[in-house]
């Protein structure tokens, strides 16, 4: 069974971890439990390549996908080494948070309990799922769980692409429970942290690892529409990022960026990109009885630009990854590569 969590005792996570998002194939290597990213490569993907949903379909251009991962993974290899940590998008799977007065002792008893509770709450049923789950908290006599439901066969797509590519996918995570591992337990704080692609965005709070939110929201933006829209306004620029090897993801989100900031299309997208923020450090507030100063940021987001939208909130822009949480520099944006240090970290 997968283990879906950031800091799973359950297993030794591998020293090599993956990661499939829209944007492209990112792959990284640790030397040590410390979860340093010693090696880093990448593969762009060309838009709509992949298209996470709960639905089937998610890796559109099989041979496109399968292609990145050999190559990306065959050069932070280490030895014959196969294992991989597999991290996958944050809307490919459900994050729920729910409280219970109680569970069964055994855990090969909790999973019906879940699923019983989990068949209204999921657009998809539970039984058709995997599903892997952690206490949170214990408050008085209220338990809250973290609980995360994958569609088999959704995770299967995944799966079953590193296996073609000649690798064994040992630990799933989701996007961002697998940033979230990347942050410094023992701080004084909570942590409020956006991690966003081109398409979706997820808020979550975190306290000493302890997950108090998660909310991801689809952005209303059409992959395939960008995409099209990209191509017809600057098709040289687009074909040429797309057909580049590593670090042209950094080039891909920048064409589709500005050619859908200068159509316009993007202004939905920003106005509910600035809304979840909003919505989270509101939440923030509410929970811990003090105002959020600072937001931590991952994916696709660019600390400058999202610091200038939020001139005046109060809130100070930092990346998750930091310089020392690399050997050696890359050209690959930091926030790109969170995911793989939480992944490899632990």
């Amino acid at each position: 069974m997968p283990a879906l969590f950031p800091n799973s005792a359950l297993q030794v996570r591998p020293r090599i971890a993956v990661e499939v998002r829209p944007e492209g194939v990112y792959a990284a290597s640790a030397t040590d439990s410390a979860g340093v990213l010693a090696t880093v490569s990448t593969m762009a993907l060309a838009a709509g390549a992949v298209v996470p949903s709960l639905r089937v379909g998610n890796i559109v251009d099989r041979i496109a996908v399968i292609a990145a991962l050999r190559k990306t993974l065959s050069a932070v290899q280490a030895g014959k080494q196969r294992d991989v940590t597999l991290v996958i998008p944050d809307t490919a799977v459900r994050v729920l948070l729910l409280d219970f007065d109680t569970l069964p002792s055994k855990q090969e008893d909790v999973l019906p309990v879940l699923r019983f509770r989990l068949a209204k709450l999921l657009p998809f049923p539970p039984e058709l799922a995997q599903i892997s789950y952690q206490v949170m908290s214990r408050h008085a006599l209220l338990l809250q769980v973290l609980v995360v439901a994958v569609p088999n066969e959704v995770l299967a797509e995944y799966e079953s692409a590193v296996r073609e590519a000649g690798f064994e996918p040992g630990t799933v995570l989701p996007s961002t429970l697998a940033v979230a591992a990347a942050l410094d337990e023992a701080g004084p704080s909570a942590a409020l942290l956006v991690n966003g692609s081109e398409f979706a965005v997820t808020t979550a709070i975190l306290r000493r690892g302890e997950l108090l939110l998660h909310r991801t929201l689809e952005l209303k933006v059409d992959p395939m529409a960008a995409a099209a829209a990209a191509i017809a306004l600057e098709p040289a620029s687009v074909a040429l990022a797309a057909g580049a090897g590593d670090g042209s993801n950094v080039a891909v989100a920048e064409v589709l960026h500005g050619v859908l900031a200068d159509a316009g299309a993007s202004d939905r997208a920003h106005e509910e990109l600035l809304q979840a923020i909003s919505v989270a450090a509101a939440y923030y507030e509410d929970s811990l009885a003090v105002a959020p100063t600072e937001v931590l940021t991952a994916g696709t987001l660019v600390p400058a630009a999202l610091d200038q939208q939020l001139d005046g909130s109060g809130l100070q822009v930092r990346e998750v990854l930091q310089a020392a949480d690399l050997l050696t520099p890359t050209a690959v944006p930091h926030g790109l590569l969170a995911g793989l240090r939480g992944a490899l970290r632990g």
